[in-house]
C-alpha cells in the first residue's frame, strides 16, 4: 500500500490534521511570550512524529485486514495468521472477520437452499405430462419442459411461437391475455402433422407488476385420443351394424331352415351348419378387424419409440407364410440387405402390415406365381415393396383401397375370406409410424404395395 498512488499527500494530510491543534496552541503561546520560539517547533515535532508512526500502523492493519478478509472468504474458517497478528492491533481485525464469516456462512446457506428450491421447481416443471410454454411480452418462448419437445419432436425450442404453432385462434388469445382481457381460456383446435392432432390450450397471464418482464404460460393438452374414442364408437357402430347385416341374416335364415322345413333332412343340416359355420368364422374375423383398426386409430398420434430390425421382421413373416404359399401352389421372393435395417417402430404393428400385404399378395395372384418381397435403401428411408402376380386393379379403383371396407370385387374378396379392412389397418399402421404407403397396379401384370419408413437416426 505504501507504494499506491498519493500515499505520500495522504501521509502529510493526516500528519497536518494530527498535529494542527498542538501547533494552534503552541503559536498562541508563543503569541503571548508564554513559550520560546525553539519550544514550538519542538511541541509540532513532538506531535507529528506519533501521527507519521501511527499513520503507517493504521495501513499496516488495512492491508493485513484485506489480505485475511480475502482468505476468509475463501476458507470456511477463520485462522489466525502470521506477520499481522503478531501482536495486538489497533483495529479489532478478529471481531471483524468472524462477523464476516458468519454472514458469509448465513449467505451461503440462503444460496444453497433458493438453489435447491429452484432445481426442484426445474425438475417438476420438466416432469409435468402436458407440454408448457412461457412466454415473453414479444410472444418469444423463454422456458418449456421436456414434454413440450417431445410433443414436437425437437431437442431445443426457441424463438416466436408461430415457429411452432400458428393457429389463429391461440395467437389471438396469447394477444389478448397480455392485454388483460381474458385470461385461461381453453381453446381447441388441430394441428396438421404426418397425424392430425387435437389440442386444448390454457393461456394464464402471471401478472407481473412490471410490465415489461410479463410472462404468459401456455399450456398444450393432446385430447386426439379422446376425439379418436368418440369417432371410434361412432364408427364402429355403424360399420359393426352394416357389415354384419349379410352374414346374420344368413345366419337366421339358415337356422330357420334347419328348425322348419328342413328340420329331418340330414344333408341339409350338412350343408347349412357348414355355411353357418363360414358366417360365424367371417363375423369373429371382421370384429377383430374392426377393433384392432379402431385401437390402432386410437393411438395412431402417437409415434412408437422401440428400435425394430425390419429385416428380421420381414424374414419372421415370409417364413411363416412360406408354407400356406407351397400350399396354394406359389412361391415367395425374398431379397434383403446383408446388414440389420433398424428403424423406430412397433414390432408386432409392423408384423401385421406385412402379414396382410404378403397375405394379399398370395390370394389375388395367378397360379404357379411368385410373390416378390424386396427390401431396400434410399437415404434415410427403408422400402419395403410387396409385388404379385395377378389381375391388376385399375386405376380408378387405386385412391380408395385403403377406405374401410372398399372392394374391388365384393365377392370374390368375401370367397377368399376377406373382410375389407386389411389395407385400412395397413395405411393407420404405416401413419402412426410416420411412414408412407404407395400403390401401383398395371392391369393384367400385377400389382406392388411399398411401404416407406423412416430408418432410426
Amino acid at each position: 500500500m505504501k507504494n499506491s498512488n498519493g500515499y505520500f499527500w495522504k501521509m502529510l494530510l493526516f500528519v497536518a490534521a494530527a498535529t494542527l491543534p498542538v501547533a494552534i496552541v503552541a503559536f498562541w503561546l508563543q503569541s503571548h511570550d508564554h513559550l520560546n520560539q525553539n519550544y514550538v517547533w519542538l511541541l509540532i515535532g513532538a506531535a507529528a512524529l506519533p501521527a507519521v508512526f501511527l499513520y503507517n500502523r493504521i495501513v499496516r492493519e488495512i492491508h493485513a485486514v484485506a489480505i485475511r478478509m480475502e482468505k476468509a472468504a475463501q476458507s470456511p474458517e477463520l485462522k489466525v495468521e502470521e506477520q499481522f497478528t503478531s501482536r495486538a492491533g489497533l483495529l479489532p481485525v478478529d471481531e471483524l472477520l468472524l462477523t464476516m464469516q458468519h454472514y458469509r456462512r448465513v449467505l451461503r446457506h440462503l444460496l444453497e437452499e433458493a438453489q435447491s428450491r429452484q432445481d426442484d421447481a426445474i425438475l417438476l416443471f420438466d416432469m409435468l405430462p402436458d407440454p408448457i410454454f412461457v412466454l415473453d411480452k414479444k410472444r418469444r418462448i423463454r422456458q418449456t419442459n421436456a414434454a413440450a419437445k417431445v410433443f414436437f419432436n425437437t431437442e431445443t425450442m426457441e424463438g416466436d411461437l408461430t415457429a411452432y404453432i400458428r393457429h389463429p385462434s391461440l395467437l389471438k388469445a396469447v394477444e389478448a391475455s397480455f392485454r388483460g382481457e381474458g385470461n385461461s381460456e381453453r381453446i381447441e383446435f388441430a394441428i396438421p402433422d404426418a397425424v392430425l392432432r387435437h389440442v386444448a390450450a390454457y393461456v394464464v397471464n402471471l401478472d407481473e407488476e412490471d410490465d415489461i418482464e410479463s410472462r404468459l404460460i401456455v399450456t398444450l393438452h393432446d385430447v386426439t385420443a379422446s376425439k379418436r374414442l368418440e369417432q371410434m364408437r361412432v364408427d364402429f357402430v355403424a360399420n359393426a351394424s352394416h357389415e354384419l347385416r349379410t352374414p346374420l341374416a344368413i345366419l337366421i335364415g339358415a337356422l330357420e331352415t334347419l328348425m322348419g322345413p328342413a328340420r329331418d333332412d340330414l344333408r341339409a343340416h350338412q350343408r347349412f351348419l357348414a355355411m353357418m359355420e363360414a358366417q360365424s368364422t367371417r363375423m369373429s374375423q371382421l370384429i377383430d378387424d374392426l377393433l384392432s383398426l379402431s385401437q390402432i386409430e386410437v393411438n395412431e398420434h402417437s409415434r412408437p419409440s422401440g428400435q425394430v430390425n425390419l429385416t428380421e421382421v420381414i424374414q419372421n413373416v415370409t417364413g411363416l407364410i412360406r408354407t400356406r404359399a407351397c400350399d396354394m401352389g406359389k412361391s415367395i421372393r425374398l431379397v434383403v440387405p446383408d446388414g440389420p435395417v433398424h428403424v423406430t417402430a412397433d414390432a408386432d404393428q409392423l408384423t401385421q402390415v406385412f402379414t396382410n400385404l404378403v397375405d394379399n399378395g398370395l390370394k389375388y395372384s395367378r397360379g404357379n406365381s411368385e410373390i416378390d418381397v424386396v427390401v431396400t435403401l434410399n437415404g434415410k428411408d427403408a422400402i419395403v415393396a410387396v409385388t404379385d402376380k395377378g389381375e391388376g386393379i385399375d386405376a380408378s379403383h387405386l385412391p380408395r383401397l385403403t377406405e374401410r371396407f372398399y372392394r374391388v370385387d365384393s365377392d370374390r374378396s368375401r370367397q377368399l375370406g376377406g373382410t375389407g379392412l386389411g389395407l385400412a389397418i395397413v395405411k393407420h399402421i404405416v401413419s402412426r409410424h410416420r411412414g408412407q404407403l404407395d400403390i401401383t397396379s398395371t392391369v393384367g401384370e400385377g400389382s406392388t404395395f411399398t411401404v416407406r419408413l423412416p430408418l432410426r437416426v
